[in-house]
């Protein structure tokens, strides 16, 4: 596959500021609803502004933030705007501001300059309050006063590994609602980058960009989460090593990024740098999965279409011919409930509990007894009842059972099998001390997650730049537990793609 450098200049969101007003004594309520601006996809709030009756001065004070947002923790500018009867700013007029309990204000009062703004920074010091919640601030003068309610930005997304300290940190406190999957892509040692899915619907990203993979519009990295333009009832997210997508509510898919093995679907071999309709996917899709060069897509009907890299035979039409459109898979003995992808293989759950297999086999990651690749699904051995998820990582692959336990087969010179042995395994084998209690499961390049009952995190394999977790740059050979931030527990294991060094965990935010 083709290489590039990664530009990583970092680009910044321009900051949307709207306000509320409040008049002099006698005034009543004023309330409207105030709207974020789609291109940063803040929920609506509500805006509150009372007047005391002892105001007859005919003042006014407007409070405003960026975005209308304001973060979880950390200082946050908020600005009020002091005007006269006439409507003109009012200088050197004494402003006092006040919040929730906990919340702190710097300076906590501030006279108004010649434009008639007082600012203060606002720590609101609950770094994880769920994102999307809001707070009431309020600005009062000799005469006049006003409350707004503004949205809390803040992150429920722990991250460790490529870019980040080898234990889970929370990322950057930008979102305007909860993170419900998250998903890092990237090749070898490139900048990888990261999508987050928020529950709103809308995708956040960022990160490396050479091929438009964060959707803006552009090739250029940048180091801070925004918004993918034009993304909006988004209910799953997948990478592939440089290209991005998103499936929509309405059964269809969008991709965009790098596009050289027409692993867009679009037909055509031409980078993308904003998403872009599947054409022969505009509805029906239940789920989609990406490995590094190809992509996945389950229908309702419980067929599965694949397109892009096909080297090996990866998309599953008896070929090795590349497919710049969706293709249907040939040879599922029955309809699939899930899929999944490894860099250069893929995987389908069937009705009846049983796994299929297809692709590149150099490893044993087909689970067949052999390494030889696989143009067409073939039955991978010892899986015919009970899986209930798949995981695809570079070279190797695990199953959850229906029993909470978790098979691994494939590559295994990093341990990244978790059977404690080292050794390459051709058919599925027990993970260590995952027999029971697990409830999801996912793969890095070269490491194995699991996510038990109990809120715990566990991982094994490879750890060179601490993309396990647990705070060292030690390969493991059997699951250790990941440890979480003090109070915090487990809700998901984001879609770790084949081609990033990097845990992703969301916790619960309640």
């Amino acid at each position: 596959m083709a290489r590039r450098e990664v530009s990583e200049s970092s680009g910044r969101s321009a900051e949307a500021t709207r306000s509320s007003e409040s008049t002099g004594a006698g005034a009543a309520i004023g309330r409207r609803t105030v709207l974020a601006g789609a291109a940063l996809a803040v929920p609506a709030v509500t805006m509150m502004v009372s007047t005391p009756a002892w105001a007859a001065s005919g003042e006014s004070i407007t409070l405003s933030a960026p975005a209308m947002c304001v973060p979880a923790s950390g200082g946050g500018r908020v600005t009020a705007l002091v005007k006269d009867a006439a409507n003109q700013p009012l200088s050197g007029t004494a402003v006092s501001f006040s919040g929730p309990s906990g919340a702190s204000f710097s300076p906590s009062s501030s006279t108004t300059s010649g434009a008639g703004e007082a600012t203060t920074q606002l720590d609101l010091g609950t770094p994880w309050a769920t994102p999307g919640s809001t707070v009431t601030v309020t600005a009062v003068t000799a005469t006049a006063s006003t409350s707004m309610a503004f949205t809390v930005s803040g992150s429920n997304l722990l991250m460790a590994g490529r870019d980040n300290p080898p234990t889970l940190t929370q990322s950057a406190l930008a979102f305007p609602s909860p993170v419900v999957d998250a998903v890092g892509s990237g090749w070898e040692n490139k900048t990888p980058s990261f999508l987050a899915l928020l529950a709103d619907g809308t995708v956040w990203a960022k990160g490396g960009s050479d091929f438009g993979q964060l959707g803006d519009g552009t090739t250029t990295s940048r180091f801070d989460w925004l918004p993918v333009p034009g993304l909006s009832g988004v209910t799953q997210i997948a990478a592939a090593a440089n290209s991005s997508y998103a499936l929509l509510s309405d059964g269809s898919v969008r991709a965009w990024g790098r596009n050289a093995y027409g692993e867009l679907g679009i037909g055509s071999t031409t980078d993308q740098l904003s998403p872009v309709a599947v054409p022969a996917l505009t509805s029906g899709v239940t789920r989609i999965a990406a490995g590094a060069g190809h992509v996945l897509a389950l229908l309702s009907d419980g067929s599965v279409r694949a397109w892009g890299y096909n080297g090996p035979g990866q998309v599953g039409d008896g070929t090795t011919t590349d497919r710049w459109t969706p293709v249907q898979v040939l040879g599922l003995r029955a309809r699939a409930t899930a899929v999944a992808a490894g860099s250069f293989a893929s995987y389908a759950i069937l009705s009846d509990g049983s796994v299929m297999a297809w692709g590149y086999n150099g490893y044993g990651e087909l689970g067949i007894g052999t390494t030889d690749d696989q143009w067409s699904p073939v039955a991978v051995s010892g899986l015919t009842s009970n899986v209930v998820q798949i995981a695809g990582g570079a070279f190797s692959a695990y199953a959850l059972l229906s029993d909470g336990s978790v098979k691994a087969w494939g590559s295994n010179g990093d341990g990244q099998l978790g059977d404690g042995s080292g050794t390459d395994q051709t058919t599925p084998v027990p993970v260590s001390g995952l027999n029971s209690g697990v409830t999801q499961i996912a793969a890095g390049v070269l490491s194995g997650y699991a996510l038990s009952t109990d809120g715990r995190v566990r991982a094994w394999g490879s750890n060179d730049i601490g993309q396990l977790g647990d705070g060292s740059a030690a390969n493991q050979r059997t699951p250790v537990v990941v440890p979480l931030p003090s109070g915090r527990q487990a809700q998901r294991l984001g879609a770790i793609s084949t081609g990033c060094k990097t845990v992703l965990i969301l916790t619960k935010t309640s």
